[in-house]
């Protein structure tokens, strides 16, 4: 039985290949291959065009476009950016990493980049406004905030009182930008002497100096203490009277105040024979009479 059965298989004639089943396993594999040469073949002439395009500096920079800087020129900020290097490619370029190197210059708060492919770069500047002038013991130039923006320099001309602390600048932010505002207050209201510096430090508070005069102010109750001000230095001015320092800075009674003149030594009326002196002096000098 098993005998006949193999025989029996052995006369099965063989499949023929089916001529179009053949052709779709062609057409079949044919794609597959088309498939694989265009998934590599693309990506790759893409990739060798574009360093193509990067050998020839289609990517490289034209001179940014600077807006809105004032006391910074247009070349140190360009350099700072590093958009001028050689080999600089704005494909590749980081926007960030531009725009905090250019935020590293003294004056710039805040530095906008733009980039318009192929190579075109605008960059937009916000400069610090400054507030003042502070002294730690060495010149600060402060920021609204009353945070640093530069080591004062004899250039930077900034028409404003100094303020004077008893400590580091960065710690006293918040009594920097009173002083400021307190010296402007005084202004604002009236007050007729120029007001050279502020100081605060604290044990007394907050302390203006004109040319002549200190004038103590303490913590609090500013304006209160500012409309005493006003009424003391009229009624000094009424009796020509200049004053060493004005005292306001009482907790307990606003109406306390304590003012030391200026005592001036009396001049000496001149003789005769003394007033005659410098003249004689001046022949001497000249060697004669005139």
């Amino acid at each position: 039985m098993s005998q006949n059965t193999r025989q029996n298989r052995k006369c099965e004639p063989k499949p023929k290949l089916d001529k179009q089943g053949v052709k779709n396993l062609l057409l079949f594999v044919l794609k597959i291959a088309v498939t694989c040469v265009l998934a590599i073949g693309i990506p790759y002439g893409i990739y060798m065009y574009y360093q193509h395009l990067v050998g020839t500096g289609y990517f490289y920079p034209q001179p940014p476009h600077v807006h809105g800087n004032v006391r910074l020129s247009d070349k140190m900020i360009i350099s700072a950016s590093g958009l001028q290097m050689e080999g600089v490619n704005l494909f590749e370029a980081d926007v960030r990493t531009i725009e905090s190197s250019i935020e590293t210059l003294p004056w710039v708060e805040k530095a906008t980049v733009k980039i318009d492919l192929p190579n075109t770069v605008d960059i937009e500047i916000t400069e610090h406004q400054p507030l003042g002038i502070v002294n730690d013991g060495q010149l600060y130039v402060v920021n609204g905030a009353g945070k640093v923006i530069k080591p004062w320099m004899p250039e930077d001309t900034i028409m404003a009182p100094i303020v004077s602390i008893d400590r580091a600048v960065g710690s006293q932010a918040t009594e920097i930008v009173r002083a400021f505002e307190l010296a402007n207050n005084v202004i604002k209201r009236g007050y007729p002497h120029k007001i050279q510096e502020v100081h605060y430090d604290n044990a007394t508070g907050y302390t203006l100096f004109t040319e002549t005069s200190e004038i103590r102010l303490g913590y609090d109750r500013f304006d209160a203490r500012i409309s005493r001000l006003l009424v003391v230095d009229e009624e000094l001015t009424r009796r020509h009277i200049t004053a060493s320092y004005i005292l306001l800075d009482g907790d307990s009674s606003l109406d306390k105040i304590v003012v030391k003149p200026i005592v001036r030594e009396p001049v000496a009326e001149k003789t005769g024979t003394e007033a005659d002196e410098p003249a004689a002096t001046n022949e001497s000098k000249h060697g004669g009479t005139a």
